[in-house]
């Protein structure tokens, strides 16, 4: 019997970048392995380009543009934490996402939650991986000594956190790693790993393995600035450099996630947990002649891994079905036997009907672009940018084809209902986000 769930989340981490689904080049012997043996969903897709429209799908089971759009998450939004630890299961998050951090209210439902949201996040990671706090009783003796932390402070307001915004992958497990020793209830983790979102830079060994060790921390920071800015500028070397980080940033992950694997197995509870890994988007290395993550509906931007480890049976019957990340918040319910509320907008994926298609969206600014991706067909009512768009994916192609002349194809009417059930408030990020927070969001790339 399932008694505790491990959400595994990998920011920007592309399904087509895994060796579980033919890529050459990584070693990730853990996702392989763990995909290998339990279900791998191969149609599993994302509900929108990025983070913010996400993860209201993956930890609230809604479509980001319902309750409202955008932004903090609203009170009146579900929370899967909410449910779980009403349920009876103690609860942790650990993550370092800005976007999912206290600011923006995602920290409801767990009795922990660690979001590493302090004022000198960057440069001070290197060499305090869990960044400067002034209670941190080893800082505090030293200051008392070398009074260093305000030359520390004064560095990052240069720097800005540019060479590493997030903590660690390894920060990350150590803590995860501790709660679950001190945990002995059933429980449900929530660990969320920034590490292959760019500036891509993993420890030295990594990026030995890959041929980048060359490569500094402030020329991945500046070579990411570049790709997202100034593409044109970029040489082949230099993409060259930025994949092989991309990769390389992946095995780190992939180690990290095997060290939770292996106390998990080493403590005689991985058969009853459920372990969920999957991410929230991809990311353009100059596929469609674009990079990073524009407001659009790739399937480099949307497809992304999902690997259900001891699932029931009938979880291995829709591995090849269309799946949306709305449908993992319901499948937990149901595996941990509680009722599955109503306010979620997914389907539980071997029991419901299998999916006709999966919607995805986002906004700026108030415009939205809404997608609908069936096995054929993708159609983009994109406000944004003012056009509508419709393409063919039969026989593998990706081609865009007049919407004139395929006016009855069923993706066309799944966006039009959900464009009409749309009550967006008009919110600008910049006025929701002020301080450090902006700052490492403008060092991630998002601002």
């Amino acid at each position: 019997m399932t008694k505790n769930v491990l959400l595994l989340t990998i920011d920007s981490l592309r399904t087509d970048y895994l060796s579980l689904f033919g890529h050459q080049s990584n070693s990730d012997e853990i996702l392989n392995e763990l995909g290998k043996n339990h279900a791998s969903f191969i149609n599993a897709y994302a509900t929108g380009p990025g983070t913010t429209p996400s993860f209201p799908a993956l930890l609230t089971g809604t479509l980001p543009l319902s309750y409202g759009g955008m932004g903090p998450l609203s009170d009146d939004r579900p929370r899967v934490s909410e449910f779980i630890s009403e349920a009876g299961l103690k609860t942790a998050g650990f993550q370092c996402n800005p976007f999912l951090s206290t600011h923006f209210n995602y920290d409801r439902g767990f009795d922990r939650f660690e979001d590493y949201q302090n004022p000198l996040m960057g440069i001070a990671t290197k060499v305090f991986p869990r960044g400067i706090e002034i209670n941190n009783p080893k800082l505090s003796r030293v200051d008392e000594v070398l009074h260093i932390t305000d030359a520390i402070k004064k560095s990052y307001q240069l720097i800005r956190g540019k060479p590493r915004p997030y903590v660690s992958a390894e920060v990350i497990t150590d803590d995860t790693l501790g709660w679950l020793d001190e945990t002995p209830e059933p429980f449900f983790c929530w660990t969320h790993y920034m590490d292959v979102h760019h500036p891509c830079f993993p420890p030295k060994s990594y990026r030995q393995q890959y041929d980048v060790d060359h490569v500094t921390q402030s020329e991945v920071s500046t070579l990411y600035s570049r790709m997202l800015d100034e593409s044109e500028t970029l040489t082949e070397d230099a993409l060259a450099d930025l994949r092989q980080l991309y990769d390389a940033a992946i095995d780190y992950v992939d180690d990290q996630v095997g060290r939770i694997i292996d106390q998990l197995k080493s403590s005689g509870r991985f058969g009853d947990t459920l372990v969920i890994v999957t991410s929230d988007h991809g990311e353009l290395f100059g596929e469609h002649g674009q990079f990073g993550k524009p407001e659009r509906m790739y399937d480099e931007l949307l497809h992304v891994p999902l690997i259900v480890a001891n699932g029931p049976d009938w979880v291995e019957d829709a591995t090849n079905n269309l799946v949306s990340l709305l449908d993992i918040p319901p499948l937990i319910h149901e595996v941990l036997n509680t009722e599955v509320p109503d306010v979620y907008e997914g389907q539980i994926p071997g029991i419901a009907e299998a999916r006709e298609s999966i919607i995805a969206e986002h906004e700026v600014h108030g415009d939205v672009i809404v997608g609908a991706r069936s096995e054929e067909w993708l159609y983009e009512a994109d406000e944004i940018r003012d056009e509508h768009r419709l393409f063919d994916l039969r026989d593998g192609d990706f081609q865009q084809v007049p919407i004139s002349e395929y006016p009855d194809v069923p993706v066309n009417t799944v966006v039009a209902e959900r464009l009409k059930s749309l009550d967006v408030n008009t919110r600008r990020l910049e006025d929701e986000v002020e301080g450090d927070v902006q700052s490492r969001l403008e060092d991630l790339g998002y601002l």
